[in-house]
Formats: C-alpha cells, structure tokens, sequence
C-alpha cells in the first residue's frame, strides 16, 4: 500500500500554528475539524528546539481517535503583480 492510497482516506485538516502564552509550548490548532466541526489542539513542540513541520501529517481525532485526518497548512495566498505588472506600454504611443 502506497502513500497516496492511504492518505486519499483521510480528511484534510487545516492548522495554525499558536504557542501557549507564559510557556514554551506550541500547537496546531484546527479551528474546524473536518468530522465534528469543533475545534482541536495537537502538541507541535518546544518553541526553541522543535521544528513544527515535523508533527504535521496524520493525526488521531480527538472527537473520535478511530478516525484520522491529516494536519496540513492553509494554501498560501497568491501574489500580486508589482509595479512591472500594472504598467503598460507607452512607448508607441505619439504624444
């Protein structure tokens, strides 16, 4: 069984990342899980020596640890055109 085969059964999960105020702590936060609707918290790590991205993947539910999602970022938004991007040529126009 491949990879692909077994994530295509689980529910894509959107996270943000938020450390615990007064600690060190962080966690993924989905705001709206895929299978209750409620929100649920998942331990990314120590904020100085883990790296977040690494606990990112498949996950238990806690609404029902039967089922799994898969913890996975927002898309990133797409960006703009600059200047370059807006301006038009004017050079065969007669002025």
């Amino acid at each position: 069984m491949g990879k692909k085969s077994r994530l295509a059964n689980h529910l894509p999960a959107l996270v943000e990342l938020r450390d615990m105020p007064g600690t060190r702590v962080m966690f993924w936060v989905v705001n709206a899980c895929p299978y209750c609707g409620e929100q649920h918290l998942h331990l990314a790590g120590n904020l100085r020596a883990a790296d977040p991205g690494d606990t990112l993947g498949e996950q238990a539910a806690p609404c029902d640890p039967e089922k799994v999602y898969e913890l996975t970022l927002p898309p990133r938004p797409k960006k703009k055109k600059g200047k370059r991007g807006r301006r038009t040529d004017w050079s065969d126009e007669d002025w």
